[in-house]
């Protein structure tokens, strides 16, 4: 099997999202593999973008402020390049349906000046997709395969669901070199850790290690599967260097093994060694489209790429905890 690294060398590498939580992990596991990588990032403060991301590879990689919503920039930073790592969209189910045009002019009309610019400046670039398990909604067996119906319970699901789609028609259409990867709930250091709207484990991090109460809706035995961004990255990263096995598909990861967020949450209690939780109803908001369990059956990405999770969650949260410690004020 090729070395994923080697297949980097060289190559050229745009990450929309860059300076934030995925995307920052790709930019430096790239710059490490001898990539040409540059980043374009809106640092639009609610999603977590943050320079210091990027300090280990600040001098290695070009980074570009800008928006995705700027077609004419999204041309000027696609052309030439090798692969696109398309992370940079809005990510907050609750957002999505407050302001659910906000949503539409981000993750829509945002993800097509993306494709827009593949198909005409660099028609052989393949572009890897960051899906979510949000596009599912509610299970109706479990682990949920690629084949489960999608039925989102927000705007961010059906938007989420239609980019992805653009991307296959796109395919079809023009022979653009599309994959889609539908994360799960992904966990790790240079998360934003500055509100609850999504990454829920890095919220209750912050919170434990603040000494406060977590408060956990409903009886909390809602199942999760949860991912550490190591092993999402690494994913991407086989995503990228496998496109005999990986274009024109879709996958999702998973982490082999689920729990109850009410037993994460004592995870990461233990993890800060410090903190507590409580049990409270839902808020209407939160009810309103709250999917319920989700547990992945990550089979079909293993069998293409031999990629597996391997980062055990006690593990993981440990890491994340020791590195907020060390760099909290760039965080907090």
């Amino acid at each position: 099997m090729v070395d994923h690294h080697e297949f980097y060398r060289d190559k050229r590498v745009l990450i929309t999202g860059g300076m934030g939580f995925l995307g920052s992990h790709l930019a430096i596991e790239l710059v490490g593999a001898g990539a040409e990588v540059s980043v374009l990032d809106a640092m639009i403060p609610i999603f977590g973008g943050n320079e210091f991301n990027l300090e280990p590879v600040h001098d290695r990689v070009r980074t570009r402020v800008g928006d995705i919503r700027d077609a004419e920039l999204v041309e000027e930073m696609v052309e030439g390049q090798d692969l696109l790592f398309h992370i940079g969209m809005q990510t907050s189910h609750v957002d999505s349906m407050t302001d659910p045009l906000w949503d539409v002019d981000i993750n829509c009309r945002g993800t097509m000046n993306v494709y827009e610019a593949v198909r005409r400046h660099a028609p052989e670039c393949h572009v890897i997709y960051a899906g979510t398990r949000g596009q599912y909604g509610v299970l109706r067996s479990s682990p949920v395969t690629e084949e489960h119906p999608m039925s989102p319970t927000d705007i961010y699901g059906v938007n989420k669901v239609a980019a992805e789609q653009y991307g296959f028609v796109y395919g079809r259409a023009h022979g653009l070199r599309f994959s889609s990867l539908r994360v799960s709930n992904t966990y790790g250091p240079r998360h934003q850790m500055k509100h609850g709207k999504y990454g829920i484990l890095n919220w209750f991090l912050r919170l434990a290690m603040d000494d406060a109460t977590i408060s956990l809706f409903g009886d909390g035995a809602q199942k999760r599967d949860y991912n550490f961004v190591d092993d999402v990255t690494e994913a991407f990263l086989l995503c990228g260097a496998r496109p005999e096995s990986t274009v024109g598909e879709a996958f999702h990861l998973g982490g082999g093994r689920p729990s109850t967020l009410r037993s994460a949450t004592e995870m990461v209690i233990t993890a800060a060694g410090s903190g507590r939780y409580e049990l409270t109803p839902w808020p209407g908001e939160r009810k309103a489209i709250e999917a319920g369990d989700f547990v992945a059956d990550h089979s079909k990405f293993s069998q293409a790429t031999g990629w597996r999770p391997r980062v055990e969650m006690e593990e993981g949260l440990a890491r994340t905890v020791e590195y907020y410690r060390r760099h909290k004020q760039h965080y907090w």
